[in-house]
């Protein structure tokens, strides 16, 4: 574990460390003057507890505390006062505990083994999440259902498969949704909302108010000005515009 000591008189910080070093062998410590020294060591060196002043000149412990605090992965905080009505002011900034000066061991052994159980318990949770990880990574890929929401009558809603979609168009600021059975369906999605959707099912926007189901195409029919229509393998046998713009796409996706 890595501590930083943060209080600005020396013979103060000097006690404090000599203590902990006592109850923490194995961990490493680093030293701090004031408020500002403090936040500059923490987003370089990153340690995992801060022992914290609160009565310090230029930027005192408490609002030091809160800028500490809106760092991502803060470090744990106990605050050391002189004065215990600070102790309240402490929690309510979500430090894990506060030390009254002159420092008592015995008071420094409650706190260590308080820095000890939540210590343990982040490594715990980052082996969890590190093995939750592993397993997603690891585990075959699950088919997700490819059905849209489209509103029916009665404003119901309903799922239908990609599968049964020939094409998308809007218009009339709307946006419908055309079945290779026929019909047609109003869904509340944009239709660059649904472009960025159904990319990876096979679907291609085919111009600026169509997006057709590729697999649904069943013929690419040149058409004036360097455009092309797509005849729709549906019962409708459905028209849809190629724009210019669009032309090298679709050509690209049907080859």
């Amino acid at each position: 574990m890595i501590f930083l000591l943060v209080e600005d008189e020396f013979p103060t910080r000097q006690e404090l460390r000599f203590t902990l070093e006592q109850l923490l062998p194995e961990a490493t410590f680093y030293e701090a003057t004031n408020g500002d020294e403090a936040l500059s060591f923490i987003s370089r060196v990153r340690p995992d507890v801060v022992f914290l002043d609160i009565n310090m000149p230029q930027r005192d412990g408490l609002s030091t505390a809160g800028l500490m605090a809106e760092m991502p992965n803060p470090p744990l905080i106990v605050f050391a006062t002189a004065y215990d009505e600070h102790a309240l002011k402490a929690f309510e900034l979500a430090a894990l505990d506060y030390v009254v000066k002159p420092f008592s061991k015995r008071r420094l052994e409650k706190t260590v083994g308080k820095i000890r159980q939540r210590v343990g318990e982040q490594q715990k949770l980052e082996q969890q999440s590190g093995l939750i990880q592993q397993f997603l990574s690891e585990r075959p890929e699950v088919q997700k259902p490819e059905k849209l929401w489209v509103v029916g009558e009665n404003e119901n809603r309903l799922l239908i498969a990609y599968e049964r979609i020939s094409f998308i168009e809007a218009r009339d600021k709307q946006v419908f949704v055309n079945l290779l059975e026929g019909g047609e369906f109003v869904t509340r999605y944009t239709l660059k909302e649904l472009e960025e959707r159904l990319d990876p099912a096979g679907f291609c926007r085919s111009h600026k108010g169509f997006l057709v189901n590729l697999s649904a195409v069943a013929e690419l029919i040149p058409w004036f000005s360097g455009g092309y229509q797509l005849k729709m393998d549906d019962t409708a046998e459905s028209i849809v515009p190629v724009s210019r713009r669009h032309v090298q796409a679709v050509k690209k996706r049907l080859a």
